[in-house]
């Protein structure tokens, strides 16, 4: 029994290893809820409460997007002559895919390193449906998540960047707004916006 657990793995347990793993939806919707109310009920109870609540979620997001990245982009490789543009639409189309099975809606950008992404029916945020200001303050916790897992993804592509979310007023809609951080220089253009 032993000698068995030593064995050189067989090809069939290497291609069982590549195979990807996932989990029931219904059950990240759990752990994810577990973990925002967990990490609001613990810990700091000081003015500052929501902030550090917002930075925790940011920074678990940011891990989780960085190493999604990793394991998504393998083997492909962007162009490097409109680099910016080709990594936001691998955010848009594999890694939006992966994460929430559809696309993003819409990508927008000035052309100046400023990027807006747009998801008509964001899932995460399925559960608000009221339109008050109590909702919009939860729906804005959930969205610290996925500007982490943005901010992650990009970082590990090669991107600094800084990622704000806003809560459309049609509740389950919302924004990603992307910038794009260049060396030397300083904060991007307020230009006017087109579609991608």
């Amino acid at each position: 029994m032993a000698a068995d657990l030593l064995k050189k793995p067989s090809s069939t347990s290497s291609q069982h290893q590549n195979k990807k793993v996932e989990c029931a939806d219904s059950l990240f919707d759990y752990l994810f809820a577990a973990m925002i109310d967990t990490l609001r009920t613990g810990g700091d109870q000081g003015p500052r409460k929501e902030e550090l609540l917002a930075e925790t979620v940011r920074a678990i997001g940011f891990d989780v997007g960085y190493r999604l990245a990793e394991s998504i982009a393998q083997g492909r490789v962007l162009a490097a002559e409109s680099l910016e543009v080709n990594v936001m639409k691998f955010i848009c189309k594999e890694f939006w895919i992966e994460i929430f099975k559809k696309q993003i809606d819409k990508l927008q950008t000035n052309n100046q390193g400023v990027f807006v992404l747009r998801d008509a029916k964001f899932r995460w945020l399925a559960p608000f449906t009221a339109n008050d200001e109590s909702t919009r303050r939860a729906a804005a916790t959930v969205l610290n998540f996925p500007c982490g897992l943005i901010k992650g993804a990009l970082e590990n592509l090669g991107i600094n960047s800084t990622v704000q979310a806003e809560v459309a007023p049609a509740v389950p809609s919302c924004s990603f707004t992307i910038k794009i951080r260049r060396s030397g220089s300083g904060s991007s253009s307020s230009a006017p916006l087109s579609a991608r």
